[in-house]
């Protein structure tokens, strides 16, 4: 089974579509965190995929609670509070999950049919950590050249954008995700998985997700793409400007 966490503060205007997408990917049943996913047994028979999405929303100023307690009767399970950041709400949605395949995913990405199959022929390799490949959400030149470079940049360098995913087994052996930072928490992550050989990096480019370029688009691609660089080989800021 294949357990999505998505972590989201202030995501009123895109965690819907994030949520719809995922719930349309074929093949592939959700279920309840009163459910066990023993009694699906028949359903996995059938050739079906099943599949949990938690969401942790960290209380904010606008009603992403709200937008995604409409589809608490379609298998999403809500998690809301104060929580310190987004590796806090990670660790939680982890803390509750079951499945064999863990998927941490930005609340602004939409994953392409076939991504949640996909990651489910691995659940029984338990060694691996990585990514898949992504596509920008808007059409223009500049963001084209820039995701696909960012593609060969996480298969050169081992790093991710937008989403992660591992066996829940490399998960656990990692500890979570580093609740003190607020950036880089996600090169740490994979990081510690890989010099501690927990998880080999996988990168699949056979399967997609379509990201949001808002931060690029607000913040500049040269700004954003210099504090990524220094974070990769110095230090991580201390926080990035909030882009909603």
């Amino acid at each position: 089974m294949v357990s999505i966490i998505i972590p989201a503060h202030e995501e009123e205007k895109y965690i819907g579509a994030s949520i719809e997408r995922l719930l349309s990917q074929k093949g592939v049943v959700f279920i309840k965190k009163d459910e066990n996913p023993g009694d699906f047994k028949a359903v996995q028979a059938k050739a079906k995929t099943l599949c949990e999405l938690t969401i942790v929303v960290t209380h904010g100023k606008d009603d992403t609670e709200g937008a995604v307690s409409k589809y608490a009767g379609a298998g999403v399970n809500l998690i809301s509070g104060s929580f310190s950041g987004v590796s806090e709400a990670r660790n939680i949605g982890a803390s509750v999950s079951r499945g064999d395949v863990f998927l941490f995913l930005d609340a602004d990405t939409l994953l392409n049919d076939g991504f949640i199959k996909r990651l489910d022929d691995f659940k029984d390799k338990r060694n691996f950590i990585g990514t898949s490949k992504l596509l920008p959400d808007i059409n223009t030149a500049k963001a084209r050249i820039f995701m696909f470079c960012n593609n060969i940049a996480h298969v050169i360098s081992k790093t991710s954008m937008a989403l992660i995913f591992c066996h829940s087994d490399v998960y656990k052996k990692i500890g979570g995700f580093d609740e003190r930072m607020q950036v880089g928490e996600d090169l740490k992550f994979i990081n510690i998985a890989l010099k501690n050989k927990f998880g080999k990096f996988k990168y699949i480019g056979d399967i997609s997700a379509v990201t949001s370029m808002r931060r690029f688009e607000i913040n500049g691609y040269l700004k954003t793409i210099i504090e990524w660089i220094g974070g990769y080989f110095f230090k991580p800021p201390e926080y990035y400007d909030v882009v909603r």
